[in-house]
């Protein structure tokens, strides 16, 4: 009797498509059940990366904030989750920023917010 031979790149693909994300239909692979995505969490398909300049004291501000959360008993947070965290909790807040002409008086408005 003759043996199937599975090759690493029918197996896994190639390194192209590990690395495009192309998904090529397993035959044997049975579909996923679709859950309702909730709206507080962004699909991960929809998730963007965004490129955020900070000056030496607001990355400083960012660690430490990561460092307090591990070091008093829980994990250590990215500065990615750290800002994720923060837009989410602007998100429910009515901050106007319409007329905005500079950085000064933005972050009056967004301090103004967080009281």
């Amino acid at each position: 009797m003759k043996r199937a031979k599975i090759t690493e790149e029918l197996a896994y693909g190639t390194a192209l498509d590990r690395l495009t994300g192309v998904d090529r239909p397993a035959a044997a692979k049975p579909p996923e059940p679709t859950e309702p995505v909730p709206k507080s969490e962004p699909h991960r398909s929809a998730v963007i990366k965004l490129s955020v300049f900070l000056n030496r004291e607001e990355d400083a501000y960012l660690e430490n904030l990561a460092s307090t959360a591990k070091f008093s008993g829980g994990k250590k947070l990215s500065k990615t989750k750290l800002i994720e965290a923060m837009v989410r909790a602007f998100r429910q807040t009515n901050l106007d920023v319409r007329g905005v002409r500079d950085d000064q008086e933005l972050l009056k408005r967004v301090t103004e917010q967080l009281r």
